[in-house]
């Protein structure tokens, strides 16, 4: 069992202190050198001594050695894990915080990602959740503005001016056919569809928002000018 360890540990070594490792991803890297039922009795035993660190189902990480022992993984790799290779993107007041929407943020860090296994994961104080959709340049602006309008009503002191120059840079780059796919694979409230709706209207910018909508209804969504207004 021991080399088994070794051999194992010597795959772990290649790895950054304190970088995510995921077991199946580094199984696959020895699966010729051991049966996945021993790779995983190695990682238990790394974990065991302390070279090994396990993080949550599947993940694991390197411990980075310091003068009081053994330091933390940072939420910082976490968030990076998820979000590299424009794998994932981070949602919620850690999103709004960036954009200068509020001052305000949330210990909670939320991350929508493509690249996790299930439908959710809780590590630490982060929140990952499955997203379906291709992340790219067009569709991730799409995404930040249906959560951002979606939960306008809710952001604490929202600063209205940096609301209104993100309304600004995000009709400058608006790809309909992204915001169809989005919408294809992705729920959203219909006001929130049609507050977006309203923001495009206000700038002359054309798109096919108005199927998801239906003209009988009042879907009670800010009025766009009021908003300048009160600026």
């Amino acid at each position: 069992m021991a080399g088994l360890i070794n051999t194992v540990e010597k795959a772990i070594q290649k790895y950054p202190e304190n970088h995510v490792i995921v077991a199946n991803e580094l199984y696959k890297k020895i699966a010729k050198e051991l049966t996945e039922q021993n790779f995983y009795k190695s990682l238990e035993r790394l974990n065991k001594n302390g070279k090994l660190a396990h993080l949550t189902k599947g993940l694991y990480y390197r411990p980075k050695i310091g003068r009081f022992g053994p330091v933390p993984i940072s939420e910082k790799e976490i968030v990076y894990h998820y979000i590299k290779n424009q794998k994932g993107m981070m949602i919620g007041y850690r999103m709004y915080n960036d954009k200068g929407l509020t001052t305000q943020v949330s210990k909670r860090i939320e991350i929508l990602a493509s690249n996790l296994p299930g439908d959710k994961k809780n590590i630490q104080n982060v929140l990952v959740r499955k997203v379906s959709v291709a992340l790219t340049n067009k569709t991730i602006p799409v995404i930040e503005m249906l959560e951002i309008l979606q939960d306008y009503r809710n952001i604490e002191d929202i600063n209205i001016k940096a609301l209104l120059s993100c309304f600004t840079s995000f009709v400058e780059t608006y790809s309909d056919q992204a915001a169809n796919s989005v919408l294809s694979k992705m729920k959203y409230k219909k006001s929130t569809i049609a507050f977006l709706a309203a923001v495009l209207d206000h700038f002359h910018v054309q798109h096919t928002l108005g199927k998801y909508l239906s003209p009988l209804s009042d879907y009670k969504i800010p009025n766009i000018e009021a908003l300048y207004e009160s600026a």
